[in-house]
């Protein structure tokens, strides 16, 4: 019989969190009253591993001999997939009661491209991630600019910040979803194709959104539908990832503002501002007291977007379940007002390694 949904759930190193995923999608399932398959894609984590992962209660097992990427995992799993519905996941996220069914409705439309959940990051679910971060030439060179024009770095803010509010609050069209969840049906990928291999890591997403975009579909936020997602956990255990990031993040560049554009973003990024903006958090983890109307905005970047966020009604502190999984480094938080997106204050924080 042929299922109604095919999820495929593609793990590199991350056995564990395989685990807890599949669990809650099969616990969904269940729940919900659908009739689905699960797929679990390892990308090359290797023997050992492997093991781990035939232990997990998958439909299938698809174990790949390399590491073929987020990108040639979703399409080993596409490649096998029997439905005309496919639910397509990181292997670290734990989907809440009612998300499957909440992505699958909103694909009911005809100009559905593809749907995207909210996702939060902490187990108390105060910190939410950015629904997407759409790239485009000015944007990114105004990325590495940051820091050099205060005036510019807050509108940008503000701007982001409103956005990312709305579709927190409201859901809907969007110029980009984050690729950590995604449904779509089998006609998309029809129409718009499959993701590109050339991407290692990361921008595969991205690249195959702008073709879905060009197909005249709608990239739909679902914010009713909620998962937690584990971010960046499991990239941290790879010593490839970050020449990997920017192996695809350069032929993202190159394909899409030619060889004279990614020439001026490399320039930029050269001239970047040399120290961090703002105050330096004391406390390790990072405390914020409690600010009526505002919100507390955590980036890797030093423009501070895209950001995770959370409300400040009451008091925060960073995680010790998120700060262990940040990489060492500079980590940039800001306080900004949640009426307008404005920043009030910024901070920086350094994690020790």
């Amino acid at each position: 019989m042929t299922p109604e949904l095919s999820t495929i759930v593609v793990t590199h190193r991350s056995a564990g969190e395989a685990a807890h995923c599949i669990a809650s999608l099969r616990r969904a399932f269940r729940e919900e009253g659908i009739a689905a398959e699960i797929l679990l894609v390892d990308c090359g984590s290797g023997p050992e591993e492997a093991e781990w992962l035939l232990e997990i209660p998958a439909d299938r097992h698809l174990l790949l001999e390399e590491n073929r990427g987020y990108s040639g995992g979703l399409n080993a799993g596409l490649a096998a997939a029997r439905a005309d519905t496919l639910l397509l996941s990181n292997a670290d996220v734990v989907f809440s009661p009612g998300a499957v069914t909440l992505l699958l409705r909103a694909l009911g439309g005809k100009r559905a491209g593809a749907a995207a959940p909210l996702s939060v990051w902490d187990a108390e679910g105060r910190v939410k991630l950015p629904p997407g971060f759409a790239p485009g030439f000015l944007q990114d060179l105004a990325q590495l600019a940051a820091g050099r024009f205060r005036v510019l770095d807050d509108w940008r803010f503000a701007r982001f910040a409103r956005e990312t509010r709305r579709l927190w609050e409201e859901g809907g069209r969007a110029r980009h979803l984050s690729g950590a969840v995604l449904a779509a049906r089998r006609d998309v990928f029809d129409a718009a194709g499959r993701f590109d291999e050339r991407f290692p890591f990361e921008y595969e997403e991205t690249e195959w959104e702008d073709r879905v975009r060009s197909e005249g579909l709608d990239l739909l936020f679902v914010p009713q539908a909620r998962v937690r997602h584990l971010w960046a956990v499991s990239a941290s255990r790879s010593p490839e990832t970050r020449s990997r990031r920017l192996a695809s993040e350069g032929l993202y560049r190159r394909r899409r503002y030619g060889r004279a554009g990614q020439a001026l973003l490399e320039r930029a990024a050269r001239l970047a501002a040399p120290e961090p903006e703002g105050e330096s958090v004391a406390g390790d983890p990072p405390r914020f007291a409690a600010r009526a109307g505002a919100a507390v905005a955590l980036s890797p970047n030093r423009s501070g977007l895209p950001f995770a966020a959370a409300d400040l009604a009451e008091g925060f502190h960073l995680p010790e379940e998120i700060r262990s999984g940040l990489p060492p480094g500079t980590w940039h938080f800001t306080v900004f007002r949640k009426d307008d997106g404005r920043p009030m204050e910024r901070f920086f924080w350094e994690k020790p390694s």
